[in-house]
């Protein structure tokens, strides 16, 4: 998409302390406001971390009722990705590399790393670990001293185009690392997963008839969410149904008994969304328990659940409480699909000019109740000094609801900052996004 830019003043108040903003309306959902613009969140142990502009670092320990700033840095790096391999080992990464912290969280410190951008991540220990950067994913085996690229370029046989797209990083230990890859850029694409079993080489790994919603690492093994397909050989063709296994070596899985026929929204390794509103929690033990939450609409593909709260980022960080149960909620008809998870740029991305996107990707595929085809948004952008995007305007879309998810999905948008005679400036830009919309049966 071709971008014009033209400078925009704005001033921009940087709020000290961090506070539930109280909401107008009863609602379970509370806007956690932050010191810095909130880009991703995990948990860990029970406890929420987030991460965002300005180097930005918060936790919670009591389910997203309060918040701690543990880290930050006024003009530092934008963080685009936080987890933990173990309630000490964590990594945060973003538009200047990778940090990690060895304590819990208390003190992050830098780790070399290839590349300036680094968009995803994950460690199975301090030495062991995979980065995604915008042409590679690479692998470490000495904390980070050196790196090595992984060979990811393997023939394709579905005739659907190149895994240049990477939807997912797992490090369960120093010998089992997997990156799942997709022809597109979210898991509804053609997907293959690439493993190790000896920290070295790397072979894909086929599981027939899945579609992996999350691939994750938990109590020392692979966790697999998502979708299997079911009775193709039946008049009328198959359909999916939710699927959980785990595998100590990716290749010998273990099924759990199918919970109900009802297909996953978003998953990671906390658990597993159905629908806005119900979910179930991993790992699951003797019997699932399951999730309750306002439906409201809150929850983004960025979500995380902790002690008894739910919290998700999207333009802001919002958190409500949950209730746990031994069945499943029934559906709401406020309920809705859980946006979907998309993945950074490709691996093969051309190189752009003038103001550069790091991360700028929308669905492809949006599914709508009363329109079909090829639909288009044009769109004006705020970016600010930090190429953090501060406000969408919707100028035009083939329909308004299609607008509004492109426009949310923008808010989450980052450009390198745009620099002019030396200096960083704000800036203004308008684009046009086209995606297929499908209408729903």
């Amino acid at each position: 998409m071709e971008l014009s830019n033209r400078i925009l003043h704005f001033v921009v108040c940087l709020l000290a302390s961090i506070y539930f903003a109280p909401l107008t309306g009863a609602s379970d959902w509370q806007t956690v406001v932050t010191p810095a613009r909130p880009l991703n969140i995990t948990a860990n142990h029970g406890v929420f971390w987030v991460c965002g502009t300005d180097e930005y670092i918060g936790k919670s320990s009591d389910g997203g009722k309060t918040w701690n700033t543990v880290h930050s840095a006024k003009g530092g790096q934008v963080l685009l990705t936080i987890g933990f391999a173990n309630e000490q080992l964590g990594y945060a990464a973003g538009t200047e590399g990778l940090m990690v912290t060895k304590d819990g969280g208390a003190t992050w410190s830098p780790m070399p790393s290839p590349g300036r951008v680094i968009y995803q991540a994950a460690f199975a220990d301090e030495k062991h670990g995979l980065i995604q950067t915008p042409h590679s994913v690479d692998v470490t085996s000495d904390g980070g001293t050196t790196w090595t690229p992984v060979k990811l370029d393997y023939p394709d046989d579905s005739g659907q185009g190149k895994y240049s797209y990477v939807l997912m990083l797992v490090a369960v230990d120093a010998q089992h690392m997997a990156i799942v890859t997709s022809v597109g850029n979210a898991s509804y694409f053609a997907e293959k997963s690439i493993m190790t079993a000896d920290g070295t080489h790397w072979a894909p790994v086929e599981i027939p008839s899945t579609s992996a919603t999350s691939l994750a690492a938990i109590h020392g093994e692979y966790w697999f969410a998502g979708t299997e397909v079911i009775n193709k050989d039946k008049p009328g063709g198959g359909y999916g149904v939710a699927l959980v296994m785990h595998s100590k070596d990716g290749q010998n899985w273990t099924h759990f008994p199918r919970w109900t026929d009802k297909e996953f929204s978003s998953c990671n390794a906390t658990g597993c969304l159905y629908w806005d509103g119900a979910g179930v929690e991993f790992p699951p033990g003797a019997a699932p328990v399951y999730w309750k939450f306002a439906a409201e609409k809150a929850v983004t593909a960025k979500w995380a659940v902790a002690a008894d709260g739910i919290c998700s980022v999207g333009a802001d960080l919002k958190c409500a409480p949950l209730t746990r149960s031994a069945t499943l909620p029934s559906y709401d008809q406020t309920s809705s699909p859980i946006p979907t998870r998309l993945a950074p740029p490709s691996l093969d991305a051309p190189a752009t000019q003038g103001l550069q996107c790091i991360l700028c990707d929308t669905d492809r595929v949006i599914v709508t109740d009363d329109y079909a085809g090829l639909a288009e948004v044009d769109l004006a952008l705020t970016i600010g000094a930090n190429g953090v995007v501060s406000d969408v305007q919707v100028d035009h879309a083939t329909k308004p609801e299609i607008g509004e998810r492109v426009a949310s999905e923008a808010r989450n948008w980052v450009f390198v900052p745009y620099e002019k005679e030396g200096v960083i400036h704000p800036v203004q830009t308008h684009i046009n996004v086209k995606v297929q919309a499908i209408k729903s049966k």
